[in-house]
């Protein structure tokens, strides 16, 4: 016959002959008889063994918690509380589903009005006269002074562990005792044998925590009794935590005890740091609490508080504490130091710049923090140099001598282990090569960003990084991927809700880049609401003016390309561009909206000299863009010089230059520069089809997607060996350009680099860009792989 044996309480038990009796019926226990032992502490048996034999079922202090349907259930139908879900859950926490806590918690709040109901439970702690009760009876009371003496103590530490404890126990403490005191980790130990609220928080055993109701009761209980042993208590902990490193934590007991000169020293250590990683607010919490007058007195502590202000968006107030910090600067202050202190305020401004959208102060200002900061300063010259390149976007300037000598500045940001700041200085480096008009060279730096940020951390900032999902959402939906590019564009708008202080730019380019989108997708009406939510956010953010002109410009843009000719002419009207004015390249995307309005209005009315200045206009970018190797912008002003042209009656001008931006355009696999133009454009590619008749399936491809001639077969391609489907149709995510396809098809005849150089007639190193970029794309080591791998896709 079965048979079960309960002992309840065995905790009461000290004798060891019983304890040893105990352990033998174990040891010999028949099978028909069955143990349960009740117990608030560790029975002193062979639980060891019995585990491993599988002889032993425990039921522990975690197994008891209530969960959250169960908590739910208990104080709604058992103890009738109309609570909130969010009451309850409230309640859940402060209690760690701990039942005992949640029936005192209930009694405490029977008889309220449902109206306090809510203010009861944000008020619950362990204060709560109930709570402070039953502990103090139930479970201090019942323990011997020094375990008494050691609770209280360690009652102001978040987490603990047996040395820093000991550090709190100091020998003053010891010697009052009567009794040779013991060390704390023998009281640790039997603290967690006899299950009195404490947590581990580690598979060792290192580090534990209390339970928050129970650590609520021992903290309100030591300032009943040693008031003012406290702020000692705390200052202890704070000096062992900065001696273990801890720095943080140093911070937090130096500010409880409050010792505000040994805080403010390592604020200035950590604070910075800290900062960066993303805990911008425990550190603006922390120079919060610091007095007015001591923090104004520190310069570094104004710096850090100033950083931390415009992390927040609060750039006013970051300037006033910048401020503050020129005027600490005294004529007592070594030189060097007064440098490193200028370097630093000037690399912020730089940085608010950037927020603000104002790129030109921005690289002004980091450039001269470079030249103060010394070497040791890694995290701000970090900073100013990821600023200082920027510059390409003040100048539009790319040519390979520019880009040589930024990455010249920006090697020691990759050297430096900041990975935020060298993830940043990828994004700016793929938004380069696309104004260099090589997108594929583009995609491959982010993708090399996101290889890079496979470390621990990585992936979150390039993740929440909008520039990178903005830069690389632009490019496909250039390519004509438009439900990848709404994915990444989308995943940048949620990421600018979700941060408080994103460079002013890269939320410009994210929602001109979605409005173009929207625009291809024939959805005018939202493209138009992502602008006007611009124009919402750049008020909030006080975003500089001309970032209000680009947005407005794309707003004028998009009416004109569904028609509305009208508005778009107030806006040129309203606008202050001219075609023999002053030329900026940040203007240029607003002076191609502008000539796409005069090509329209010459349309309407061929006898004015709308054309005229459109032409004009175009030369003059045209040049500019050439000279500073912008292919991206050569492509679009082509493009846009050839409806001009047309439309005042050149045709034979117009096709010629359409030609040269498709020579341009197709290794790189423009699309949405061309069909973004509309039927004008189509039309145009429709006359250059009729007159080359070995036009390329670039060609039938844009007029294809673009609804012109679809049920036309494809043209004669260039290369009659070549019979490869086109982008829209290969198996890869990032297909191969139409040249790449026939450089390919070369490889797999066996030619060399030099002899599809002559084929093609192209340089040999043009031949070797092609080459690599196959081997990226597909992806492969060399020509015999490469060969293989494109016949198993179909591509050969």
């Amino acid at each position: 016959m079965e048979t079960v044996l309960v002992l309840d309480d065995y905790y009461v038990i000290e004798a060891l002959p019983i304890h040893q009796a105990l352990a033998f019926l174990l040891e010999h226990l028949p099978p028909w008889l069955h143990l349960i032992i009740s117990t608030r502490v560790d029975p002193l048996l062979p639980l060891g063994r019995l585990r491993v034999r599988g002889a032993l079922t425990e039921v522990r202090a975690a197994d008891l918690r209530f969960t959250s349907e169960e908590t739910a259930t208990f104080l709604k139908e058992v103890m009738g509380l109309p609570l909130s879900a969010e009451n309850i859950a409230a309640l859940e926490t402060l209690t760690e589903g701990w039942i005992a806590g949640l029936q005192l918690a209930a009694l405490s709040a029977q008889g309220r009005p449902v109206g306090q109901l809510e203010q009861f439970v944000d008020a619950f702690t362990g204060s709560n006269r109930y709570v402070v009760e039953y502990l103090a009876e139930e479970v201090l009371g019942k323990q011997s002074d020094e375990m008494q003496t050691f609770l209280l103590y360690t009652s102001i530490l978040d987490c603990m562990s047996a040395p820093l404890c000991d550090a709190l126990l100091t020998i003053e403490q010891r010697e009052a005792e009567p009794d040779p005191v013991q060390h704390a980790d023998v009281l640790l130990e039997h603290l967690q044998r006899a299950n009195l609220f404490l947590t581990p928080l580690d598979e060792e055993g290192r580090w534990y925590r209390y339970h928050h109701l129970f650590a609520a009761v021992l903290r309100s209980r030591l300032k009943q009794v040693k008031p003012k042993l406290v702020p000692e208590l705390h200052r202890r902990a704070s000096s062992w935590y900065e001696q273990h490193g801890l720095l943080t934590e140093a911070v937090q007991h130096a500010l409880a005890a409050p010792d505000f000169e040994c805080a403010a020293r390592l604020i200035e250590q950590v604070g910075l740091p800290v900062g960066i990683l993303e805990q911008i607010h425990t550190v603006l919490g922390w120079l919060k609490r610091l007095p007015d007058a001591l923090l104004r007195a520190r310069p570094t502590l104004c710096i850090d508080h100033a950083v931390t202000l415009m992390f927040t968006n609060q750039l006013e107030a970051a300037e006033a504490r910048l401020q503050d910090a020129e005027r600490c600067l005294q004529n007592d202050v070594p030189a060097d130091h007064t440098c490193a202190i200028l370097g630093q305020i000037v690399t912020v401004r730089g940085n608010m710049a950037r927020f603000s959208g104002d790129l030109a102060r921005c690289v002004t200002l980091s450039q001269q923090g470079l030249d103060l900061l010394p070497e040791t300063e890694v995290i701000f010259r970090a900073s100013a140099m990821v600023n200082v390149d920027h510059a390409y976007l003040v100048s539009g300037d790319v040519t390979p001598a520019m880009e040589r000598l930024a990455a010249e500045a920006t090697a020691p940001i990759r050297a430096s282990g900041n990975l935020s700041a060298t993830l940043r200085s990828f994004t700016n480096l793929a938004r380069r090569q696309v104004l260099q008009g090589r997108l594929h060279q583009a995609v491959a730096t982010y993708r090399e960003a996101v290889q890079m940020a496979s470390g621990p951390g990585g992936v979150q900032i390039l993740i929440d990084s909008p520039g990178y999902s903005f830069g690389l959402g632009d490019v496909l939906r250039e390519w004509n991927d438009l439900d990848a590019a709404e994915r990444h564009l989308m995943q940048g708008m949620e990421e600018i809700k979700g941060t408080l202080t994103v460079d002013a730019e890269v939320i410009t380019q994210g929602h001109i880049a979605l409005a173009h989108l929207q625009q291809a997708q024939g959805d005018y009406i939202s493209a138009l609401a992502t602008l006007d939510e611009f124009v919402q956010v750049a008020r909030q953010r006080s975003f500089v003016s001309h970032l209000f002109e680009r947005g407005a410009a794309a707003q004028a843009q998009i009416e004109l390309a569904q028609g509305n000719l009208a508005t778009a002419s107030r806006w040129a009207g309203a606008s202050s561009l001219f075609v023999d004015g002053d030329f900026s390249y940040p203007q240029e995307g607003q002076y191609l909206t502008l000539v796409r309005v005069r090509i329209a209005q010459g349309r309407n009315d061929p006898a004015a000299p709308f054309l005229r200045d459109a032409l004009v206009l175009l030369d003059r970018l045209l040049h500019d863009a050439q000279g500073k190797a912008r292919v991206h912008s050569v492509i679009e002003i082509l493009v846009l010089r050839a409806l001009a042209l047309d439309a005042q009656g050149d045709q034979s001008g117009a096709l010629t230059t359409l030609e040269r931006a498709l020579i341009l355009a197709e290794p790189e696999g423009y699309f949405r520069i061309f069909v973004n133009e509309g039927e004008p454009m189509l039309l145009l590619l429709s006359k250059l089809q009729a007159t080359h008749r070995d036009a390329s399936g670039y060609l039938q491809t844009l007029l294809i997607a673009g609804g012109l001639h679809e049920h036309e077969p494809p043209a004669t391609p260039l290369i009659a060996s070549r019979a490869a489907p086109t982008r829209s149709l290969q198996p890869l995510l990032d297909p191969l350009s139409e040249r790449e396809l026939e450089v390919l098809h070369l490889l797999a005849s066996g030619a060399s680099n030099y002899e599809i150089a002559e084929h093609l007639v192209v340089a040999v190193s043009t031949v070797k860009r092609h080459v690599g970029n196959i081997f990226s794309k597909l992806p492969v080591n060399n020509r015999t792989q490469a060969v293989a791998r494109a016949r198993e896709l179909g591509l050969l």
